[in-house]
């Protein structure tokens, strides 16, 4: 799975950036609706497909540097549970990082808290 870095839409800091997941080895990028969220902790998407609890999944993040510069971090994570939208043909997924540095948790906060797609838990630290 490889996240593409939030789409600058507005300079106001209380919308949320646009989001779109590619996923798998697909050349299609899922757009995530404004439920997103990515944390140092994990994440919450939509995917097309059913993804099984406990799957490990691998992933490229892209992170703006202080330089301009995009930087990706690869991780992996476990797919903690998966369930299927109402009104939709989406699943929702929750996945838990397994294995990320500080360095990178950081990033991942700090571009999350910016764009907006923090999750309510980290929003309080």
């Amino acid at each position: 799975m490889k996240s593409a870095e939030a789409n600058k839409t507005s300079d106001c800091p209380h919308f949320k950036q646009p989001v779109d997941l590619f996923i798998g080895n697909n050349d299609e990028a899922v757009h995530q609706p404004d439920s997103f969220r990515v944390c140092p902790l994990g994440m919450q998407l939509t995917s097309p497909r059913s993804i099984p609890a406990f799957e490990i999944l691998s992933f490229t993040i892209d992170v703006p540097e202080d330089n301009g510069q995009l930087r990706q971090i690869d991780c992996c994570g476990v797919v903690v549970n998966c369930q299927p939208e109402k009104d939709s043909e989406l699943f929702r997924i929750w996945i838990k990082f397994i294995d990320m540095t500080e360095k990178d948790r950081q990033s991942i906060h700090q571009i999350a808290k910016t764009s907006k797609h923090l999750c309510p838990y980290c929003e309080n630290f």
